[in-house]
């Protein structure tokens, strides 16, 4: 009886199509299926996008089928109202789209170097890609702060896929898109309140987590450093702030390099830079958001480079350095 009832709702899904409910088409949805996705967490992910309106009966038509074995990793945009069949055929379609490119965008990156990124992928010239890039008008919410003059920050790191042909500003709008995505679970509003700052600054913090940190479990404590220097008046003297002003990373800051005369400089000027420096992960965002409650005020990088040492104490901290030898 329960088979005989699953196939008859699979049946009604197949024929009526993945929208159920759906009375006009919307914009296609981006989907990622990643390696070792499994039918279940795919299905997952097309009603998350508003692509089917059950993942449920999604998975069971993909089994009753048989392909739920012959979904393949990749980026996909589909229709809002595409068949169940029209999906599934596009997720395991056999044939390689020779129309699209991949492009891979690190954590940490900075609009030029994600600029980089874009061109060796696309062959976009870099130049131009920056150009779009350096732009605020794309018509998200997030870039409406009078503070932000560019999209440094928020074209989010990940892998994506592109039709080409695909312009500059295309790309540029579907990273951005991807923040927006990415973000979508994210208390900014929560953040804001408590630790009064923009979304734009908490994202300023987000990227000196994500330049600062050795690994990914002390984010939290950088954050928390980086809010317990700012509450005691103190600089934050990021190094991190240094190489973005002088447009260069270098492993050892010389005297001028910290006496360099910019906004960004943070052994010069208080507080928080004026922007972000690169674009953060989302766990470098939930760190931000979410800085480990400590009452650490100094950090050094120990002698391996794969952890920092966490203080309140100065003395303490001068002591963790020369152990470190820095």
């Amino acid at each position: 009886m329960v088979l005989l009832l699953g196939a008859v709702l699979y049946g009604v899904y197949w024929i009526f199509g993945a929208a159920f409910g759906e009375e006009a088409p919307e914009a296609p949805a981006t989907v990622v299926v990643e390696e070792g996705d499994t039918v279940a967490s795919v299905a997952d992910k097309l009603e998350d996008s508003g692509v089917v309106g059950s993942s449920e009966l999604f998975e069971l038509g993909a089994r009753v089928e048989g392909a739920d074995t012959e979904i393949k990793p990749g980026e996909y945009r589909l229709e809002r109202d595409a068949s169940a069949e029209e999906i599934l055929a596009t997720l395991s379609s056999e044939e390689k789209d020779v129309s699209t490119y991949a492009v891979t965008v690190p954590e940490g990156l900075t609009v030029r170097q994600t600029a980089e990124a874009i061109s060796a992928g696309s062959g976009i010239p870099v130049a131009e890609v920056e150009s779009a890039a350096k732009k605020s008008d794309y018509g998200y919410a997030f870039l409406d702060d009078p503070a932000v003059n560019s999209t440094e920050g928020f074209l989010f790191p990940k892998r994506y896929e592109f039709e080409k042909g695909t312009g500059a500003p295309g790309i540029v709008d579907r990273l951005l898109e991807q923040y927006l995505i990415e973000t979508e679970g994210l208390d900014f509003a929560g953040a804001q309140e408590r630790l009064k700052l923009t979304e734009y600054q908490l994202v300023t913090v987000a990227s000196l987590v994500e330049k600062e940190s050795a690994n990914p479990e002390e984010r939290s404590l950088i954050a928390s450093v980086i809010y317990n220097r700012i509450r005691a008046d103190m600089p934050l003297q990021i190094d991190a702030t240094v190489q973005y002003a002088i447009g260069e990373p270098k492993e050892e800051l010389s005297l001028a390099d910290l006496e360099v005369q910019s906004p960004y400089n943070t052994y010069e000027n208080p507080g928080l830079p004026p922007g972000p420096i690169a674009s953060p992960s989302r766990e470098s965002l939930e760190a931000a958001l979410n800085p480990a409650q400590t009452g650490h005020l100094y950090y050094v990088l120990e002698a391996d480079g794969k952890r920092h040492f966490f203080t309140d104490d100065y003395e303490e901290f001068l002591g963790a350095k020369r152990t470190a030898g820095r």
